[in-house]
């Protein structure tokens, strides 16, 4: 059986013992001529070996960043993504092309099944419950969606969508996959192309990945209309509904929620995982007020603040004027569509849509207190369709630790009526920036 050749790319970021078994687990691959193996090093501890390129991937603390740097390195022409906590057997990539691949399709999902081999109560929950089913995400009812986990992505429909979106900390690969889809392409699963994936073994672990989880998901809200983030809660009192309207012949609902207890645990373990349920629907209900940026993100104070956007599209000649202007920081709307990774790595961007409904309460009521005026004007003079006061207020809060920074636009007419109502709320002038042709 002939096939393309496939670069494998395996984000990382841990220690040095994690790192070692991770280039191990890229070892044990068959590999064909012009395949190559990556591991985009996202701590900086890893030593290439064994024919595995080392690639440093330490300007974001991200999945998402290190894929891109990882994808920027590869050669072939499908890019096959795969986690560091996943055991892939050996004739994985052979897998993938057993069966005819379309030219349409810019995606292939790998199924991902749990490694059985937890010895926590955590680990044994993840295992049960299998978040990470490409068959449960591509049959997903707002769009189909895949897991980076185990995911071979066509090079030129990679190209194509700019790769991964940074800055973020989760849903990364739900947005890759339905931007991907928006741009013509389509995914498809493949059964045998199947990788064990190795589950969260700690509590804390397991709450702040379901916290990121819940703020990823308000996120892609913000992003995709139509698009509304079901809490597990609401999903419960739908099948509790359910239950009471459609009762089954045996009197038992016919209806199973998506996460129900593994029919092999004891009494007691399905018990312990109906209490982790509960923990987690508020974990969940917490993150979704989240904003969906990684902690830690180094920060300092910008001269000039450019307005803009969709920031920063690719081939768009005045997103130069932001390169141009030394100790620039970008507040953006949103991310376009096809990005310009190396632009978007370059200078300090904010989005709005990255703020959760927690940080833009917090910020609209400083801002009423400390500028009352300021923000009735504001709100009385708004016209429909333009973002609500709660919408700029965390860009507010942003520019007043900006010092004294000017403010500029980059953009068409509605930027510059945002850009204005920014500045104004802030107290600062605006200058004008060349307009988008």
């Amino acid at each position: 059986m002939s096939r393309p050749e496939i670069s494998v790319v395996m984000p990382f970021a841990g220690d040095e013992d994690a790192a070692s078994a991770a280039i191990d687990a890229l070892l044990a691959l068959d590999l064909r001529a012009g395949d190559e193996l990556i591991l985009a090093d996202n701590s900086g501890l890893a030593v290439a070996r064994g024919g595995v390129a080392v690639i440093r991937a330490t300007g974001e603390r991200s999945p998402a960043h290190a894929r891109n740097v990882g994808a920027a390195r590869a050669h072939g022409e499908w890019i096959l993504f795969l986690d560091a906590d996943c055991r892939a057997p050996r004739w994985l990539l052979d897998a993938y092309f057993r069966a005819p691949v379309a030219d349409d399709v810019g995606a292939l999902a790998g199924e991902v099944v749990p490694l059985l081999d937890g010895d926590t109560l955590v680990s044994r929950y993840g295992s049960a419950r299998s978040f990470l089913s490409q068959q449960a995400h591509l049959n997903h009812p707002y769009r189909p969606r895949a897991v980076a986990a185990n995911l071979l992505v066509r090079r030129a429909a990679f190209e194509q969508v700019g790769g991964f979106y940074e800055g973020v900390r989760a849903a990364e690969d739900t947005d890759f996959s339905w931007r991907l889809q928006q741009a013509g392409w389509n995914l498809e699963l493949r059964h045998g192309a199947v990788v064990e994936h190795r589950y969260r073994a700690t509590l804390g672990e397991l709450r702040r990945q379901w916290r990121g989880y819940a703020a990823g998901r308000a996120w892609l809200a913000r992003r995709y209309d139509g698009f509304e983030p079901q809490p597990a809660v609401r999903r419960a009192l739908g099948r509790g509904l359910a239950r009471t309207r459609r009762p089954s012949a045996s009197g038992v609902s016919a209806v199973v929620g998506r996460g129900a207890p593994a029919v092999s645990a004891g009494r007691l373990e399905r018990g312990r995982y109906l209490a982790l349920d509960a923990l987690l629907s508020a974990d969940e209900l917490a993150g979704l007020v989240l904003s969906n940026r990684p902690a830690g993100r180094p920060r300092t104070a910008a001269d000039v603040v450019v307005v803009a956007d969709r920031f920063p599209a690719r081939g768009d000649p005045l997103v130069e004027f932001a390169r141009a202007l030394d100790g620039a920081r970008v507040e953006a709307a949103a991310r376009p569509e096809s990005p310009d990774l190396e632009l978007a790595g370059a200078l300090h961007i904010d989005y709005r849509e990255d703020d959760g409904i927690a940080a833009r309460a917090v910020a609209v009521i400083a801002l009423i207190v400390r500028h009352p005026a300021r923000s009735v004007a504001d709100v009385l003079s708004r016209r429909a369709g333009e973002p609500s006061l709660s919408a700029l207020a965390p860009s507010v809060r942003r520019l007043a630790r900006d010092g004294r920074a000017r403010v500029h636009v980059l953009g068409g007419s509605e930027t510059r009526v945002t850009a204005r109502r920014i500045a104004r709320l802030a107290g600062r002038p605006l200058d004008e920036a060349p307009r988008r042709r």
